[in-house]
């Protein structure tokens, strides 16, 4: 079969691989849908760390797929199920992090798409204990987008959203986009930040139903102007200037989740941390309980998540949606490794 291989550094090819031969506790999917993610972004340009012992290995971890077999003692998915995986593959079970469920914490664990091989090819193996069945209620298509929905969902859950509040996303790739649709959920006043690039993502944030969306370059002023009290900022860039604009635009003691990620040192305005005593938290990956609560919005959700899918893909295409990506297209470009 073909795959989206990771060899060194920049080099990323479309290779013949094997198809893989599973254990007793491993379950083979065929691969249907798979989205471009933002790290896999940073793998194809060599700014992401990886372990070279790792490599060659087949990029991708945002899918859905069907279970075409199953190891000897597999009792969670039958052949035909469709599934979506969490990328964390293994983790050491036995830290304080594992211990409370929170696996994405661990520091030995092992993801699909960065240590073993991902999903940007025809078939996946993985762990019985990472996948979760998909109700036929939700599309391929929209159960491609679950995985970076759980982000979202994480990201959302670890500030107290109240429907008084008026909530701030910056960044509106497909993470922001789909954190303002999880915070709409709590009936907040939501308004999404981006630049002058974004426009096309910030007419798609309005098309979903936020309450607001500005790319003026000073929302400082744009807020004040309307007289709105910043109760919560999600930073979704990662970018240094989001990361400052969303602490200064903060009212004292309010909520700041850092959701994107940067490979780049940020200096931040640590004073306005401390001088409005801000409450200030991280927000990686997801955990169990966040995957439950995505498939279930999914179902609620699906018509408007299908508005971040630009087009479709074969993998023999991959370098035009990795390049397009790159060039502020999607924010959503879906490979389709078997014919749809």
């Amino acid at each position: 079969m073909k795959g989206v291989v990771l060899k060194t550094g920049k080099n990323v090819v479309l290779d013949d691989i094997d198809i893989p031969q599973i254990a007793e506790n491993e379950v083979l999917a065929r691969v249907k849908r798979a989205g471009i993610c933002g790290t896999d972004l940073k793998l194809y340009t060599g700014n992401y760390h990886i372990d070279n012992k790792a490599l060659p290995v087949v990029i991708g971890h945002e899918f859905i797929g069907e279970v075409v077999e199953v190891g000897e003692k597999v009792t969670k998915v039958s052949v035909g199920d469709r599934i979506v995986a969490q990328p964390t593959y293994s983790s050491c079970q036995e830290c304080r992090y594992c211990h409370s469920g929170e696996f994405n914490l661990c520091t030995t664990r092992k993801r699909i798409g960065f240590d073993y091989d991902g999903v940007f090819t025809q078939f996946v193996k993985l762990n019985e204990q990472q996948v979760y069945t998909v109700p036929d209620t939700i599309s391929d298509d929209a159960g491609a987008l679950i995985e970076p929905l759980t982000v979202a969902v994480r990201g959302v859950y670890k500030a107290n959203v109240k429907p008084t509040d008026t909530v701030v996303i910056i960044g509106p790739g497909t993470i922001g986009l789909f954190t303002a649709l999880v915070a709409k959920q709590f009936g907040a006043r939501v308004i999404v930040y981006g630049t002058l690039a974004d426009a096309g993502r910030l007419e798609i944030a309005a098309r979903m139903g936020v309450d607001m969306v500005d790319m003026s370059g000073d929302l400082l002023e744009v807020l004040r102007k309307k007289n709105l009290t910043v109760d919560t900022v999600f930073e979704c860039s990662g970018n240094v200037n989001g990361v400052n604009l969303g602490l200064t635009i903060l009212r004292p003691k309010g909520q700041f989740v850092q959701i994107g990620t940067s490979s780049k040192m940020v200096n931040i305005s640590f004073m306005d941390i401390a001088y409005k005593e801000l409450n200030v938290t991280g927000s990686i990956s997801a955990v169990k309980e966040d995957w439950h609560t995505a498939i279930n919005l999914m179902e609620k959700l699906q018509s408007k998540a299908l508005l971040i899918v630009k087009k479709y893909l074969d993998l023999k295409d991959f370098e035009k949606g990795f390049e397009e990506c790159l060039n502020n297209g999607g924010p959503k470009i879906l490979f389709t490794p078997h014919p749809r």
